[in-house]
């Protein structure tokens, strides 16, 4: 048996018989009875960055996620939920509850570097909605939380605005904050960290993100249980991997060496294969062919090819990149196996509620083989740039598409929601398949630390959230979540969830219509033997494009923060 298909079949008894995993500690076995605290849990958010659904391997992936699995195996799985389809619109909605375009981030962020005063100051006479920074008069989770009495911290990427240090996170809510303010950093030699509003240096002579992101954190947490014990804290954990630039430790890619050569298409089909297996998706969901990878992005065209037709050398390179990206995500689930070690120890574990889940689908932003020299592979202080739409395509398994747009493999996220004393026994190991997305965090972190929204902040009224609770869900409750339309739009690209439909478009193309409880891959345009949904459904979009103020593509790209040219609209 060759090393990869060792590990599907260890993970096969680890996540497929309910509740027997295999290592699981005592404390993290499920309780013998439901009974929910009276006391404030805490809260943590770990957000991950570009990971694709089938990424990790309690939703089917190769990469081994042993401390996710057992989050997993003691909490739930949402098999249905939806992000922002990008790095900072989705920060924009779980640190608020609302949409991108009602924080002021209806695009991406404002960056810092080389602006002017006068260029900022331009960027006040643009819509409110795409300005680029997280909007003053908008409550944040944080601030929210502090009013219900909790300490508030963060750790890692922000991507929230940086231009003023009145976005910063110290300024939005957090008593506490470690990392950087722009969208990507190096790992090893980060050039924007800093503690609070302070710019520093990383200290240490094998520095590296994901683990000084998780040092710091429970360093908050070791004070917050020296001077704050009694009250709850609310732990926002924003790691940068796996975005590029792909950068990892070299024992962590030295594991996952040679664990790739079967190739995307060998390995897709078995991923698809467990996650029917598991109960993720749907037994008839057929699995997206591998794509076209067209000039939308700015990336080199042609077609994702035929493992087989690539020569071994090409293979050999292939595999190298994705043992990089894997390395990055084994990465993670060690540290997260710190955080949860951390909370064990001090017997917070049961009392905490934890969510794990990306901020969009895997990124395809690079040309199909990515963008790396094969030498720097592996090597401290060394890295590549991207691992390309190839792979990304096998991290979005079964899904179509990725970061950036809004069919599945670019909005649906793996969520995880570990929290002993608040869902119920016997959920415990199951799949949620209620849908959901972003605003519901927000509200369920309110709805369990009886905080509230303020109806006006900075004499401006605050919007009311589409958001709702999580908390019927993780008690058995089986009505859904959402009995209105929930949208999402991001540089045109356009989405609506209703029920068992889903309309979805390209921003130059025409609306799609998925039934996506029977079709979860979108392989089936029923548009037009639907027309009447079409223009249901499409109504409820322009409805709340209008509230939320979301402009047409068309007009609002002459807002966007980059260059004209940056991409190919």
């Amino acid at each position: 048996m060759n090393q990869t298909n060792h590990y599907f079949e260890i993970h096969r008894k680890h996540l497929l018989a309910p509740l027997l995993v295999a290592g699981l500690s005592p404390s993290l076995s499920p309780s013998l009875s439901f009974a929910a605290s009276d006391e404030k849990p805490n809260i943590i958010i770990i957000l991950a960055d570009d990971l694709g659904w089938s990424n990790i391997g309690c939703f089917g992936g190769i990469i081994e996620t042993p401390n996710l699995d057992r989050l997993a195996a003691t909490g739930v799985r949402f098999n249905q939920f939806y992000s922002a389809a990008r790095c900072c619109p989705s920060r924009a909605t779980l640190l608020t509850g609302l949409s991108p375009h009602e924080s002021g981030i209806g695009h991406m962020t404002f960056k810092r570097t080389g602006n002017k005063p006068s260029v900022i100051a331009g960027r006040l006479e643009l819509p409110y909605a795409y300005r680029g920074w997280l909007g003053e008069a908008v409550p944040t989770l944080p601030e929210m939380l502090k009013t219900a009495g909790y300490s508030t911290y963060m750790s890692g990427k922000w991507h929230l605005g940086n231009s003023n240090p009145d976005t910063w996170p110290k300024q939005r809510g957090f008593d506490y904050f470690y990392g950087f303010l722009e969208g990507t950093s190096d790992y090893f030699k980060p050039n924007d960290l800093h503690r609070d509003n302070q710019l520093i240096e990383p200290e240490g002579k094998r520095y590296y993100t994901t683990d000084a992101f998780t040092n710091e954190a429970v360093q908050y947490l070791k004070e917050h249980e020296a001077k704050k014990d009694k009250e709850p804290f609310f732990l926002y954990l924003a790691y940068n991997a796996p975005h590029f630039p792909m950068q990892v430790m070299p024992e962590d890619f030295q594991k996952y060496r040679g664990r790739f050569r079967e190739g995307w298409d060998v390995l897709r089909e078995k991923i698809i294969s467990r996650q029917k297996e598991m109960g993720l998706i749907p037994e008839n969901t057929a699995l997206a062919p591998r794509p076209e990878a067209s000039n939308r992005l700015g990336s080199k065209g042609g077609l994702v090819p035929a493992w087989d037709s690539l020569s071994s050398t090409q293979q050999d390179s292939l595999d190298a990149i994705m043992a990089t990206f894997a390395g990055m995500v084994d990465r993670v689930d060690q540290n997260v196996g710190k955080l949860i070690a951390y909370l064990q120890k001090t017997d917070e574990l049961d009392n905490t509620l934890i969510f794990f889940f990306s901020d969009n689908g895997a990124e395809a932003e690079s040309p199909v083989f990515g963008d790396f020299k094969i030498e720097n592979l592996g090597q401290y202080g060394k890295g590549g740039k991207n691992y390309g739409r190839a792979w990304a395509t096998f991290s979005n398994t079964p899904f179509r598409e990725y970061k950036h747009f809004v069919h599945q493999g670019g909005i649906q996220t793996p969520l995880i929601i570990h929290w002993p004393s608040g869902i119920k026994t016997d959920l415990q190991n199951k799949i949620v398949s209620q849908y959901g997305f972003l605003p519901d965090i927000v509200e369920t972190c309110l709805d369990v630390a009886s905080a509230t929204r303020p109806s006006t902040k900075n004499g401006q009224p605050v919007p009311v959230s589409d958001g709702r609770s999580l908390k019927g869900a993780l008690q058995g409750k089986d009505a859904p979540i959402h009995t209105q339309p929930i949208c999402c739009e991001h540089e045109g690209n356009c989405m609506v969830r209703d029920g068992q439909w889903k309309l979805v478009r390209f921003y130059s193309g025409p609306w799609e219509l998925y039934n996506v409880e029977t079709d979860r891959s979108e392989a089936n345009n029923m548009a037009e033997k639907h027309p009447e949904i079409v223009q249901q459904l499409s109504n409820a979009f322009d409805q709340w494009a209008t509230r939320v103020g979301s402009l047409p593509w068309d007009e609002a790209k002459n807002y966007s923060v980059y260059p004209p040219g940056k991409y190919n609209f």
